[in-house]
């Protein structure tokens, strides 16, 4: 019968060799761009996007192009957006005029806005990606036109 020496021992050693077997995490990279409405000024027609490269190599010479559904109403697109070159993992803000757009008919006050964004970002270093983002804004408390 093994005495308490041998018995400290043996669980010393059994648990100094119980990380030796684990597998290596690996860096998650490569990962496809996201894109979010960060707010959207309804009268003012201002849109601010939030956009995220979730890639180690830096995207250079982009053009963002996208269209918007907001519930039930027909999607608009917007002109095509130049966007900065993205560096390792960049997270960019874009502001969107809109006023030149045909803007869908919100009703003010709304608590909520389901959307669908739909947009394609092209690159020179990179082929082309298609971004979807589905989500819903909601007013701003004590405002009756800004969501977020």
């Amino acid at each position: 019968m093994p005495n308490n020496t041998t018995k400290l021992i043996l669980t010393a050693l059994v648990l100094s060799t119980a990380g030796c077997n684990s597998v290596p995490r690996t860096e998650l990279q490569n990962l496809p761009s996201l894109i979010e409405i960060v707010s959207f000024q309804v009268p003012e027609a201002q849109l601010k996007l939030r956009l995220s490269h979730r890639n180690k190599s830096t995207r250079e010479n982009n053009q963002l192009s996208c269209q918007l559904a907001i519930k039930d109403q027909p999607a608009f697109a917007f002109n095509a957006i130049p966007v900065p070159d993205m560096t390792t993992y960049a997270v960019e803000t874009l502001d969107i005029d809109l006023r030149d757009q045909t803007m869908p008919a919100i009703v003010p006050g709304s608590a909520e806005l389901p959307y669908v964004l739909d947009c394609f970002l092209f690159s020179e270093n990179f082929r082309t990606e298609q971004i979807v983002k589905r989500a819903i804004l909601y007013l701003v408390p004590g405002s009756n036109d800004e969501y977020r």
